[in-house]
């Protein structure tokens, strides 16, 4: 028999989308009827609707869409079986969901900033849910001590919130200042996971992206059903245990190379979970573990901060898939809300982790914010480091989403405010090359920056670097020929860094242009 219920992430302390329709979902035996009410803080009745439980056991309701507000309260009750459900303290204003691999999933008490974020004064608006971490249907171990905090709504300072998205956190306390609204956060993310995780299988099976399921195929080939589940099981016991946390989480916080080594040396891989149908990385997997239990969960939009595991010989299509997960989310929530997305940072090889085709899917993630509609993306080529994969500068990453966020989503500043510098032309005269570029206001040079410079396809580096207003101008060594081939590149190899910004702190984007005198 099935048990009457709210789906797992409606809850005390919950935030509701304003201004969009509220869909409120669970499950109940096939036939039983489900009333759903929503009061305000005075206790007067906003909303009511009534279902039926399908053939499924699921039932779904649709209220109407309601101004930013707090204090709510939302009765479910199952008339059939005179079963009640009393869901308090809710909010309506901004909802996120933030999803991706570790980057996303980075928690607080990592971030560089901890010190600071936490003894910041409590926000009453802002409240946070993390998706508990399923590899697969019934795994409910991943999210003990140390990972706490999972699977209920959770307000500012509550226990739990180190463990929640420091880059989401960061994005929610700026967004709500300006706002002045209840905001909530989704966290669904997973370290390490791959983009293909988090879509519905029917996307891979496209000419160009079958190869992963083709993949899948041949790994489940290693091992009997049998052998594959015990194996798996044996593996995840050791990973969910607390004191193996223990053993990873320096790393989380920053090693250096040699202590990297030492802990490869004395840990090895670890326990291992193959790829299969218990492994997290497995295509749709955590789509059907963690994200359909959130869908269709009203949201504002979506944060996205993954392709470190894309990368290598995956990341010629990671566009392709990174578009089609895009339209997959949109078409699941039958809304075409916005993406705002991360670009690679700068890093050269972390644990056996390696930097392979970084900058190659750095211009996939390009072409995807500048093709698909109402999709932006922050770039943060200033704030990487070469042996550490996770960017210990959170809430500055936060800050960059949420500029995006209040430019394009809110409309409260203009673009060139919120938008990293891009190039916009160049010229060549004698042994000077000046570069304009757009959302640059007042560029200054901060630091060393990779910049590249081809003529004739000779390679070269600037002999100076100087900024002004939108301009920046490379002088070589060398006079130029007026019929020379010059092309520029700035932060265009899989390592490098690009410190030259704008008034806001933002640096310029990874470009490669061909020029001519």
């Amino acid at each position: 028999m099935i048990r009457f219920s709210v789906a797992e992430i409606f809850g005390n302390g919950m935030v509701l989308q304003r201004n969009k329709p509220i869909h409120i979902f669970g499950q109940a035996e096939e036939g039983d009827r489900v009333r759903v009410s929503i009061y305000d803080y005075h206790g007067r009745l906003i909303d009511e609707i009534n279902s039926v439980s399908d053939r499924l056991e699921k039932w779904q309701v649709t209220l109407a869409s309601m101004e930013a507000s707090k204090d709510n309260k939302i009765v479910v009750e199952n008339t059939s079986s005179q079963e009640k459900i009393v869901i308090s303290n809710v909010s309506v204003g901004e909802v996120w969901l933030a999803g991706g691999q570790s980057n996303m999933e980075f928690f607080n008490k990592y971030d560089k900033d901890w010190e600071r974020t936490k003894n910041l004064p409590k926000n009453d608006s802002i409240h946070f849910y993390n998706v508990p971490q399923r590899a697969f249907e019934g795994h409910v171990t991943h999210n003990g001590e140390g990972r706490d905090g999972y699977g209920k709504w959770l307000n500012d300072k509550d226990q739990g919130y180190e463990n929640f998205s420091a880059p989401a956190y960061s994005f929610a306390r700026r967004i709500q200042e300006k706002l002045q609204v209840p905001v909530g956060i989704i966290g669904c993310n997973w370290g390490g996971t791959t983009a293909v995780a988090w879509v519905p299988e029917n996307v891979l099976q496209t000419k160009e992206l079958k190869y992963y399921l083709d993949e899948y195929e041949e790994a489940l080939k290693a091992y009997s059903k049998k052998e594959m589940k015990t194996i798996s099981l044996l593996a995840w016991e050791k990973i969910d245990t607390p004191s193996d946390y223990k053993i990873f989480e320096p790393l989380l916080y920053g090693l250096d190379r040699e202590e990297q080594l030492e802990y490869m040396e004395k840990n090895g891989d670890g326990p291992v979970v193959p790829l299969g149908p218990y492994n997290e990385n497995r295509p749709a997997g955590l789509y059907e573990t963690m994200l359909q239990k959130v869908i269709p969960y009203t949201i504002a939009g979506a944060l996205w901060y993954q392709g470190e595991s894309d990368s290598g010989d995956r990341a010629k299509t990671y566009d392709l898939l990174l578009s089609s997960l895009i339209t997959a989310w949109r078409k699941d929530w039958d809304d075409e809300f916005p993406f705002i997305l991360v670009q690679l940072a700068p890093f050269g090889e972390w644990l056996a982790c390696t930097n392979d085709d970084y900058s190659l899917v750095r211009q996939k993630q390009q072409h995807v914010a500048d093709t698909v509609e109402n999709v932006y993306m922050t770039s943060i080529m200033d704030i990487g480091s070469y042996y550490d994969i996770h960017p210990k500068e959170k809430m500055e990453v936060g800050r960059r989403l949420a500029l995006l966020a209040l430019s394009h989503v809110y409309n409260m500043i203009p673009a060139e405010q919120a938008e990293n510098p891009r190039f916009e032309k160049g010229n060549v005269s004698g042994n000077t090359i000046t570069l304009t570029f757009k959302n640059a206001e007042n560029l200054s040079v901060f630091d060393k920056s990779d910049i590249a410079i081809s003529i004739d396809d000779e390679n070269t580096i600037p002999e100076e670097v100087t900024a002004e207003n939108n301009t920046v101008t490379l002088t070589t060594t060398k006079e130029i020929s007026p019929d020379a081939k010059v092309i520029v590149s700035f932060g265009w190899a899989d390592y490098a860094v690009i410190n030259i910004k704008n008034e806001q702190g933002l640096p310029i984007a990874p470009f490669q242009a061909t020029l001519c005198s």
